[in-house]
């Protein structure tokens, strides 16, 4: 049997904070790290555990507390492509779930066929487009078109979400 290190379940959002961005990802946070009027953060919605591969997320553009509709947060739309992250952020309570959206399927409310990450060149090869569960190759400058499946940690996320606001004009 695997041991996981998160136990997630698809449809659940999560709290990104963006005032960690520089602590480690080990740290274990408590609920009052979180409060305080100052304190934004951005959210995710888990679209499927991906085993070894990571736990397929979105990210929102919604900004905010801790404390949102989680209908705001979906109608907000993505802050770019759907991503894998290792789960350590959940496990170690530095992303605080903050709810589940009711009767949540993969397919209707994130287009998980649809979504397409780049696996990188092994030696000799080219570059694999992953799209629901297949792989085919495709050329080094096709790979340049699509979002590269990475495993991201919690703290390298939360930089990379602070960098796209602020390639947006928002600053937080």
């Amino acid at each position: 049997m695997v041991n996981k290190l998160a136990n997630v379940r698809e449809g659940e959002i999560f709290a990104i904070p963006l005032f960690l961005s520089d602590r480690s990802d080990l740290e274990r946070f408590k609920k009052s790290d979180f409060s305080g009027e100052n304190k934004k953060f951005a959210y995710c919605r888990i679209i499927k555990d991906l085993g070894g591969g990571g736990i397929l997320i979105e990210v929102f553009t919604l900004i905010d507390g801790l404390s949102p509709e989680i209908e705001d947060i979906i109608q907000s739309g993505r802050l770019f492509p759907p991503i894998a992250i290792n789960g350590l952020g959940i496990y170690k309570k530095r992303w605080p779930k903050v709810g589940q959206q009711e009767k949540y399927d993969c397919e209707i409310d994130s287009h998980f066929s649809q979504i397409q990450l780049v696996l990188p060149a092994l030696p000799h090869e080219k570059p694999r487009l992953w799209q629901n569960g297949q792989e085919k190759f495709i050329s080094f400058e096709e790979s340049k078109d699509y979002e590269e499946w990475t495993v991201w940690l919690s703290s390298h996320l939360e930089k990379r979400i602070i960098e796209s606001l602020k390639a947006r004009g928002i600053n937080i």
